[in-house]
């Protein structure tokens, strides 16, 4: 069974087309999945329109946290909410919820996990053949300098992209971060909880592999909810926690 997990905060605008254009992919495929939507304290009509949306044959769950705690709060528990009744051997696909996730790579996601043996896959915009577009220049360069400080001090340096939440994880692969971290596998709150899982994966010794994507923000409704500075501050912290062994 295949898991799809996202994170919503005050993304009405966005709701139709990211069900519609996930729909559309997964439909012909013919296979059993659901959609986890974690609306992290949405003051608009996000967690109304998810619920509406919910079809019997692929049904949406919809948790709530109530008021805004954060990208990796979110993760947690889209993820606590999977572990819960998933096979070992079913695919969790986690996505942006402003649409700047591609589709139409959702079968090479797959692919990799099912028919190549990967744990973890990544959608890379810095892969040959991924891009970004409709994004500001600051907050590419915020990324690349992000990317390249982490990777030497994290031991990531395989990796050409550390901070998608656009990815594919066997089922298995969380039960083991959870076993060894419990429930609180993700201790970082915001958009640097996708290195922190990296990092984990790392040590589990997980196989990690990379497919091209094309980031493009022309599609999003409404702005980015990243800050920078606030983000940049959370990567240092984090690369500070592992460096000390807090982590």
């Amino acid at each position: 069974m295949l898991h799809i997990v996202i994170p919503v905060y005050n993304e009405e605008p966005n709701i139709d087309g990211l069900l519609e254009g996930v729909r559309a992919r997964l439909d012909p495929l013919g296979l059993r999945y659901r959609i986890v939507m974690v609306d992290d304290g949405s003051t608009d009509r996000t967690a109304e329109k998810c619920r509406q949306a919910s079809r019997a044959d692929a049904p949406i769950v919809v948790a709530e946290h109530g008021t805004n705690r954060g990208p990796g709060a979110a993760f947690l528990t889209g993820f606590l909410a999977v572990l819960k009744d998933a096979d070992p051997l079913d695919i969790v696909i986690t996505m942006e919820g402003d649409r700047t996730s591609d589709e139409g790579i959702l079968t090479r996601l797959l692919h990799r996990i099912w028919a190549e043996g990967d744990d973890l896959v990544l959608a890379s915009c810095y892969l040959y053949g991924g891009g970004i577009k409709g994004t500001d220049l600051h907050r590419v360069g915020l990324s690349h300098i992000a990317n390249g400080l982490i990777k030497k001090t994290l031991g990531l340096s395989g990796l050409a992209t550390l901070s998608s939440f656009y990815r594919a994880y066997q089922v298995s692969a969380l039960q083991a971060m959870r076993a060894r971290w419990g429930d609180q596998f993700i201790k970082s709150h915001g958009f640097e909880c996708m290195v922190e899982i990296l990092y984990r994966a790392a040590q589990l010794k997980l196989r990690v592999s990379e497919i091209p994507m094309v980031l493009d923000g022309s599609r999003r409704a409404g702005k980015s909810k990243m800050r920078i500075v606030k983000t940049s501050l959370a990567y240092l912290r984090l690369i500070a926690m592992a460096r000390t062994g807090r982590l």
